[in-house]
């Protein structure tokens, strides 16, 4: 905070962004890099966006960045502050964390925890853990959790991404289990800390909603998807339809799935890093090996043109993002009847 001022700046260590990229990389569907190969980039909107966002705000958005060595961007706003920031009450208690190289759990528990008094220590999920009797565990390897289970009492919070939550069955074994989604923000930890580390009550579990079981496994989807959030939705709707799905980031692993295993369709995004979606068509038909095999294009762009695009590809549908429910299911209906075989 800056007077009545705020900056907010956001730095990584990427790959960087040229001198001459800089001068347009605000401008829509702009990106650093293009082609079927890239390796990053998006839909060239969210820098737009925020652009927008920090001129409407009468702030202004800038970037400094050097190739080979990451990016800093600034937004820089008019936001007076009015209250001072709420301050957490200290808490006492032991803290251990067991976490992939890399995730980043790490990193936040370290930044966060000793605000409120706490110093987690952190091991790697091959550590022995014998004799540790922490007041909570803290994880994001949900794999490791039946090996510990039998050695540590303790209440245990899984880190994880929405759409990998560990089935109730497995929660129940586990208890007292909490799971939270990732991105973990700041108040959620803390309240489960609190819960934990100053009433020393077991984590208290949220009600499962109970969903009519899916149907039997419907058909074998691969969904080729570079799209985190896409996936996610995507894989979530068709599990519910009954379908077992595969999800490749790029045309290049879908590629290779298909020559390991046999899927009744394919989803295929058209714009993603590596090799997009037309170019993995075009392969797929060229190689002859699965000439009736269903590709159903996945594009946010509804123009005619993209569908004729798709069509010269060698798709067989075209699916507009964002889809429903029903259109997904309309699809499966029309390429994957319920009687195929998987």
């Amino acid at each position: 905070a800056h007077a009545d001022r705020v900056s907010i700046e956001v730095c990584d260590t990427g790959i960087g962004i040229a001198q001459e990229a800089q001068v347009k990389i605000f401008q829509p569907f702009t990106q650093a890099g293009a082609g079927i190969t890239r390796q990053f980039g998006g839909t060239g909107l969210g820098l737009a966006l925020t652009y927008n966002l920090c001129e409407a705000m009468k702030g202004r958005l800038t970037i400094s960045s050097e190739v080979g060595f990451g990016s800093q961007f600034c937004a820089d706003l008019p936001l007076p502050t009015h209250l001072p920031a709420t301050r957490h009450a200290p808490l006492t208690g032991e803290v251990i964390a067991i976490t992939n190289a890399g995730s980043g759990l790490t990193e936040l528990l370290t930044t966060l925890l000793p605000h409120w008094g706490l110093t987690p220590r952190c091991y790697s999920q091959d550590d022995d853990m014998s004799g540790q009797t922490p007041d909570l565990l803290i994880t994001d390897c949900p794999e490791c959790l039946f090996r510990l289970r039998p050695t540590i009492s303790s209440p245990i919070l899984v880190v994880t991404a929405y759409g990998n939550f560990m089935p109730s069955e497995e929660v129940a074994a586990l208890a007292p289990l909490q799971q939270q989604a990732r991105p973990l923000s700041r108040n959620a930890l803390y309240q489960i800390l609190q819960r934990n580390l100053h009433c020393g009550t077991p984590l208290i579990q949220a009600p499962v909603q109970v969903e009519a079981a899916p149907l039997a496994h419907r058909a074998r989807i691969l969904l080729v998807e570079d799209n985190p959030v896409n996936q996610l939705v995507a894989k979530g709707m068709l599990s519910k339809m009954g379908c077992k799905v595969i999800v490749a980031a790029h045309g290049g692993e879908a590629l290779k799935l298909l020559e390991d295993q046999g899927f009744d369709m394919v989803l295929m995004d058209c714009n993603m890093p590596v090799m997009d979606g037309y170019e993995a068509s075009r392969q797929i038909r060229r190689s002859g090996r699965w000439p009736d095999l269903p590709i159903v294009a996945l594009t946010a762009n509804a123009m005619s043109e993209e569908r004729e695009r798709c069509r010269a590809a060698g798709m067989n549908d075209y699916l507009a993002k964002p889809f429903r429910r029903e259109e997904l299911n309309a699809l499966l209906d029309l390429w994957v009847p319920k009687t195929s075989p998987l």
